[in-house]
């Protein structure tokens, strides 16, 4: 009887390793994911403020005041991001990566559930 309760403790501690590791590895796959986007991004954004802040080189016919104006709608756009949006945004983070764990824990749970159907 011992020795089925060992195994039966070895088994269910298995088990929560595995489920541990699914859960861990779908969050950092939906982290990664949403870092690649990120990136991809960030070079879309670069490319376009570029031309933009070139563009406006030649408008005001000074390469200075056309960086300056894109510059300075980062700064623009920075400060009433911190105002504003800081906190609901990392509000919004921090639930969908909560959401993201419990969705895949949720899905072992129903894996586990269809196993033992008879």
């Amino acid at each position: 009887m011992i020795d089925l309760m060992k195994k039966y403790l070895d088994n269910r501690i298995q088990l929560i390793r595995l489920e541990l590791i699914t859960v861990l590895a779908n969050v950092t796959a939906g982290l990664i994911s949403s870092f690649l986007i990120l990136i991809i991004g960030l070079f879309i954004l670069l490319m376009f403020s570029l031309s933009l802040a070139f563009w406006l080189a030649t408008v005001f016919e000074s390469n200075a005041i056309g960086f300056v104006i894109v510059g300075g709608i980062y700064t623009l756009v920075f400060i009433i991001y911190l105002v504003f949006s800081k906190d609901a945004i990392d509000k919004k983070v921090k639930d969908r990566i909560v959401k993201a764990a419990l969705d895949a824990e949720n899905d072992l749970n129903d894996d586990d559930e269809d196993d033992y159907v008879v």
